[in-house]
């Protein structure tokens, strides 16, 4: 198995008692095959994951083949890191191989390391949601509107059905392109898995433990991968680390009754608990042990930090007075340990015009969804280079305003009218400078910036990109690394999408206020937390299940309890609430109350 995050041998040291408090020793040396730990926020989950890992290979006396999953790239890459310092201590040396990623990204490498074997070789494009967009939209006319835009770009997501009209078009388009979704490629790991008896045999040799991080966001397919493998193999043994309380990311499919689901069927596992938490202070961790979920204990926290933690709510007349009462606190707090989130990045449009105001830096995670239209064709020249996929091909000669013949006719391919193109023999010489030598990636790409695309003005924003983006390429040791990181982990590459916010005009250096979504801080923290706009009717707002029976509702508010549980576990010492009592839309101004979330907390101090 080939991949960027592979790890060929390693030292590891016996780890000392006193690293680990009970809790966490109890679930490292705990020897049931599946082990599911309920680890609160700040509990030292990271610590805990990399410490089992280790521990599987001081325990075994073969050469341990060890996956490390989560739910971001940004996790994945944090246990990575963690797991490397420990595996670099000088002691007991043990051979192993290590592996980290999402559970994506490790399908797609397990299935590109076991095609590389065969005779018909087959690599296959990821398309992202605003290229399957576009790629729906010409399939739309193409079938003279025989099917709306929408209906087939799900189609494209979705798994293919042979039986089905639309899924026969649209697998016509995936095959002519060699291009599949994101959401393909668990369901072609999947029928590998079920279907193929030689890829069965091979994967069996790949792997001897497996650990996921984030356990309650894995999907009902996740699970079904997870299933298989135990089933092809026996000795297999598998470390689920998960907080119900945190299952935030339903709207992706991911879901705590998966995993409950999941458990119920291998009755033979053992359960620990992590409530010690090294993050929150105790006025925090009162807050939210407060909290009542409809489908899942609240096991309580308990605070091991020095500081009790303070918790302050600011009750202001509009939204205007709420981003200046916050802007004031600010001037009084270490930027770099603060962050404000909101529910979405719309409410604090006003915050950002009043940090500018204020001349407070900032920057903002989370948002941003379209990618700038020059990293867009970068990345069609980069696939060219790997894979000579035709879409890109195609969209490349379009961005060129090369004339192209689509239908290929038996004289010349649509590849072979592209590489006769000016654009197209420079990306050609690239391409074979790039197997030939035995190219890097940074290499590669700057051969790409330097000869295939627009030269720009020392210091433009559009120079300033490709810098970046060359800085980023070192950290991949393939093109095909890249590209799947490109298609999967857009926190990586948040730099080269659009912004869809207020820009910080304010200079930013190394000082700055975080700004972000309460899904894009999961897994975070900072010294000082504001949650903004905790007005009923904004976070929740129940018009997303106005009129729904009662169980819907219900299901709704937990959701969004959930999502105020992960926001206030973000803060470890100081935890702002604010909310306006009028909220302007449209022209007209509404009287707010403070949110249920809130409402129960006694002091409300006037801002």
């Amino acid at each position: 198995m080939q991949a960027k995050n592979l790890l060929n041998t390693g030292v590891i040291e016996d780890l000392p008692e006193d690293d680990l408090n009970p809790q966490q020793r109890d679930a490292v040396n705990c020897k049931s095959r599946i082990i599911y730990v309920n680890a609160g926020p700040g509990t030292g989950k990271t610590h805990l994951l990399t410490s089992k890992l280790v521990e599987y290979i001081q325990a075994s006396n073969t050469p341990q083949k060890i996956v490390a999953l989560s739910y971001t790239n940004t996790a994945a890459n944090h246990i990575g890191e963690k797991f490397k310092e420990k595996a670099d201590k000088a002691g007991m040396a043990k051979e192993y191989t290590f592996y980290y990623g999402t559970l994506h990204s490790f399908c797609y490498s397990l299935l590109r390391a076991y095609n590389k074997g065969l005779e018909d070789e087959q690599i296959d494009t990821i398309l992202d949601d605003e290229e399957l967009f576009d790629l729906a939209e010409e399939i739309c006319i193409q079938s003279n509107k025989k099917y709306p835009t929408k209906i087939i770009e799900s189609a494209l997501k979705s798994r293919l059905n042979a039986d089905d009209d639309l899924d026969q078009l649209v697998a016509e388009y995936k095959k002519k392109y060699r291009v599949i979704s994101i959401h393909d490629i668990l369901s072609d790991f999947i029928s590998k898995l079920y279907e193929d008896v030689q890829f069965q045999h091979w994967i069996k040799e790949q792997i001897t433990a497996i650990a996921v991080d984030e356990a309650q966001d894995l999907s009902e397919e996740n699970y079904i991968i997870l299933d298989k493998l135990l089933t092809l193999m026996p000795k297999v043994k598998l470390f689920l680390v998960g907080d119900p309380r945190q299952n935030i990311f339903e709207f992706n499919g991911g879901s705590y009754r998966n995993l409950e689901g999941f458990l119920s069927q291998h009755q033979q596992y053992s359960t620990k608990y992590l409530t010690l938490t090294y993050r929150c202070g105790q006025a925090i961790v009162d807050y939210v042990n407060g909290f009542s979920f409809t489908d899942c204990d609240n096991t309580q926290l308990q605070s091991r930090c020095k500081d009790a933690g303070h918790i302050t709510i600011k009750r202001c007349s509009s939204e205007e007075t709420e981003a200046i009462a916050v802007c004031e606190e600010l001037q009084n707090l270490e930027l770099n340990d603060t962050a404000v989130l909101c529910n979405n990045l719309k409410y604090m449009n006003s915050l950002m015009v009043k940090l500018q105001a204020f001349k407070i830096p900032y920057k903002v995670l989370g948002g941003r969804r379209i990618l700038k239209q020059h990293i867009k064709l970068l990345k069609h020249v980069l696939r060219i280079i790997e894979s000579e996929n035709e879409y890109s091909i195609r969209k490349v000669g379009e961005a060129a305003k090369l004339q192209i013949n689509q239908q290929q006719t038996p004289r010349k391919t649509a590849k072979e009218q592209f590489y006769e193109s000016a654009i197209g023999m420079k990306i050609l010489a690239i391409r074979e400078d790039y197997f030939r030598l035995e190219q890097t990636t940074h290499q590669v790409l700057q051969n790409v910036i330097e000869q295939v695309m627009s030269r720009q003005p020392e210091g433009s924003s559009i120079d300033d990109d490709y810098k970046k983006i060359l800085d980023l390429s070192y950290h991949y040791e393939s093109l095909s690394d890249f590209l799947l990181s490109f298609a999967t982990d857009k926190e990586s590459f948040a730099e080269f999408f659009q912004k869809d916010y207020v820009e910080c005009t304010v200079p930013v250096d190394d000082t700055y206020l975080t700004i972000s979504t309460i899904h894009s801080a999961k897994g975070l923290e900072w010294k000082n937390v504001f949650i903004m706009g905790l007005s009923e009717g904004n976070f929740p707002n129940g018009y997303f299940c106005q009129g729904k029976p009662k169980e819907v509702q219900d299901e709704y508010y937990n959701g969004e309890l959930k999502k105020m549980y992960v926001a206030a576990t973000r803060a470890k010492e100081q935890l702002f609430l604010t909310y306006a009592t009028s909220l302007t839309r449209k022209g007209y101004t509404f009287s707010k109350r403070p949110s249920r979330f809130i409402s129960n907390l006694e002091s409300r101090p006037q801002a």
